[in-house]
């Protein structure tokens, strides 16, 4: 690695909320990712952020303490990382981090995104700058706070002569239709993994369905389909953010959580694979190449129901060298020295207007 202070490193945990990514980056006149490490997020605290969302309150001692341990464990997985990478700290110009978002809220008279994880207990235990809250200033200058990721996706995949769609499936959905170097968009477009996920833990004691091979066995709820396709969300104008606040089992109706483990996940895989499609179609987004990152690439049930209904080839990100975990904590090394050099990111307002700022705030515990 470089002996300048050239390393920048991004962390965050996604709306599945089920490990800490960690990216390592080298930024120079290229990005390369020189290291990535994940960690697992423990069960008992992966248990109350759940509840914490879907319950729609909290404690407000629960919250302080749990904004704090989730601090220390943003902390440690950096640690571990840098220890893995043999790393000298000396050589990290900063670290970024997402927090844990617990509740996105942007439709109401007054827009927020909360996430936790103390920023101010990783860079005292890191013993690096820190930089977090990117989404509340992106709120402020008129985006949604999400997805944050469109201009990431459009620096490092970029092409003068294909137009492409990178489609993080994290808990939620999402993806940037990246026309050229100066053109690209952004938008949530549904549940991504977060209602099969939450299905697996609650009725089948595992975390997903691996490679999708129990929806694979079912048959599609056509009439359950229909109704959640139909949901106010997927009418919203584009771009637009949600979170688990919404899709959560909730949503899914007594009747149908009835019926066979089989069924139930075909039908929730379907209705991840149509609203990716239904989105697409409906900004008018044609491509020539088709790029998967997140969790979600794992799913091989899903990534070949979304390959038939896009009728379109799905390649993963790992195709391009980048671990399909790793894109999302890579864009926040990214915002990072972005940030920490002071350059302005594009604000994503309506389908071609942009303003433009300083994301996230700055905590350095040293001098």
């Amino acid at each position: 690695m470089s002996s300048n202070k050239k390393i920048y490193i991004g962390a965050m945990s996604g709306t599945s909320h089920d490990a800490i990514d960690v990216s390592i980056l080298k930024i120079e006149k290229d990005i390369t990712l020189d290291f990535f490490h994940s960690k697992r997020i423990p069960n008992s605290i992966r248990t109350r952020i759940k509840n914490i969302i879907e319950r729609d309150s909290v404690n407000l001692v629960e919250l302080g303490q749990l904004n704090k341990k989730i601090g220390y464990l943003f902390a440690q997985a950096i640690n571990k990382s840098i220890e893995k990478a043999k790393l000298q700290r000396s050589k990290i110009k900063c670290v970024a981090i997402s927090g844990q978002t617990i509740r996105h809220d942007v439709l109401s008279a007054n827009p927020f995104s909360m996430q936790i994880g103390d920023p101010n207990i990783v860079s005292s235990e890191t013993g690096l700058i820190t930089i977090s809250d990117f989404r509340n200033m992106h709120i402020s200058l008129g985006g949604e706070g999400a997805p944050l990721v469109p201009e990431f996706h459009n620096e490092l995949f970029h092409s003068s002569r294909k137009s492409k769609i990178i489609l993080n499936i994290g808990g939620i959905a999402n993806y940037s239709y990246i026309k050229n170097k100066n053109h690209f968009w952004g938008s949530d477009v549904g549940p991504g993994n977060a209602l099969m996920d939450a299905y697996c833990q609650k009725y089948l004691n595992k975390p997903f369905d691996r490679d999708g091979k129990i929806a694979s066995k079912g048959k599609v709820n056509a009439r359950e389909l229909k109704r959640l396709i139909l949901h106010k969300f997927f009418k919203q104008k584009f771009p637009k953010s949600t979170g688990k606040e919404l899709f959560n089992l909730n949503l899914l109706s007594k009747e149908f959580l009835k019926e066979s483990p089989e069924n139930i996940l075909a039908t929730l895989v379907e209705l991840t694979a149509m609203s990716i499609d239904k989105s697409i179609k409906a900004n008018n987004h044609t491509f020539d190449e088709l790029i998967v990152c997140g969790g979600g690439g794992k799913n091989k049930f899903l990534i070949k129901r979304l390959a038939t209904i896009l009728n379109n080839e799905v390649v993963l990100s790992n195709a391009y060298g980048y671990e399909i975990q790793a894109i999302e904590s890579m864009a926040f090394a990214w915002m990072g020295y972005k940030r920490i050099n002071n350059q302005v990111m594009k604000i994503q307002l309506g389908k071609n207007k942009f303003n433009k700022g300083l994301l996230g705030s700055i905590v350095q515990a040293k001098p």
